[in-house]
């Protein structure tokens, strides 16, 4: 049973190399070290648990190892027993629709009914381009996303599926074994306003965006708005968030690791203030507030990922020092 207060639930990411933090580290002592914080983070009472879908790493690219997202799972539902298991998000393009059916179909079916399917249209160009993947537009991409979306759930709900659509053409596919849940929770990652958040009203059961609080109050009014538009209620779609988080003993502390090679916003794209503000990094009192802000706007589940990966420290201190608040 996870730990949760009131509705809320919490959920961390499994470290599997994609943002260097592996790096140096030999493949099998870092696999190791992931079935190791994935039992912790079921123990401890996270509610799920999370990878990425990428194949190459951020923010530099560089020889080393990133565990694929599907093959990670599957293996880790071997290693844990009641914890739901989630990608964030797996990348529309990167696989045929059907095939991703029958994927996430099999984890579901290895952990018992603990997956949880995530959805986005895909961003990372440098990556299609290393793949060899087709990197089309950003609309483009967005129907692909939702052709995919109707695609597989009616592969995981009906016997034979035949699709004709713009970029999905089935001719009655098989998707067996179904998942075991029906339906496994589907959640869209992504929060362009004008066809990302409209894909999501119409499919998803939870969006998350990884924005500020401001930016989350306003993203949450454009759903509901295309929500109304459907005629879908709005209140059917969990909102969750998707920051980063570690823990300090003291402001002081915190900027120290800002300002360090390693620290703050690695992606060298905003003020160190705006990083600040926008995640959860600093004391267990200031977390606490912001996550509280979050909860206030109506978000009710979050994933996190802890910035000092693969040690455990904040990880073990969120949830016993500011969850409990």
């Amino acid at each position: 049973m996870g730990l949760q207060a009131g509705n809320l639930k919490f959920g961390a990411f499994v470290p599997q190399g994609w943002k260097l933090e592996y790096a140096g580290i030999d493949a099998a002592t870092a696999w190791r070290r992931s079935v190791e914080l994935a039992k912790q983070i079921e123990t401890l009472g996270y509610d799920h648990l999370w990878v990425y879908d990428h194949v190459e790493t951020v923010p530099r690219r560089e020889p080393t190892h990133v565990f694929e997202a599907f093959t990670m799972l599957a293996a880790l539902a071997q290693h844990t027993s009641t914890i739901r298991l989630g990608q964030l998000v797996t990348c529309a393009s990167y696989r045929n629709p059907g095939l991703l059916a029958k994927t996430a179909a099999c984890v579901d079916v290895m952990s018992g009914g603990r997956l949880i399917f995530g959805l986005g249209a895909g961003w990372y160009d440098r990556e299609y381009q290393a793949y060899g993947y087709q990197f089309e537009s950003a609309g483009k991409r967005i129907a692909y996303l939702a052709e995919s979306l109707e695609v597989i759930r009616r592969l995981w709900a009906e016997e034979t599926v035949s699709f004709d659509g713009e970029f999905l053409h089935l001719d009655g596919a098989y998707c067996d074994p179904k998942p075991v849940q029906q339906l496994p929770q589907i959640w869209v990652g992504g929060g362009g306003e004008k066809k990302t958040l409209r894909v999501a009203a119409r499919h998803a059961t939870h969006t998350n965006w990884q924005c500020g609080i401001d930016e989350f109050i306003h993203k949450s009014k454009v759903l509901e708005q295309h929500c109304d538009s459907i005629g879908r209620d709005f209140n059917s779609i969990t909102r969750t968030h998707g920051p980063d988080c570690r823990i300090f003993d003291s402001e002081r502390e915190l900027r120290e690791w800002c300002s360090s090679p390693t620290g703050g916003n690695i992606w060298g794209k905003i003020p160190e203030d705006e990083y600040i503000s926008n995640h959860f990094v600093g004391t267990t009192e200031i977390v606490a507030e912001k996550v509280q802000a979050y909860v206030d706007a109506g978000c009710s589940e979050f994933v996190l990922w802890f910035r000092d990966n693969p040690r455990s420290e904040s990880l073990e201190r969120f949830i016993k020092e500011v969850v409990k608040r």
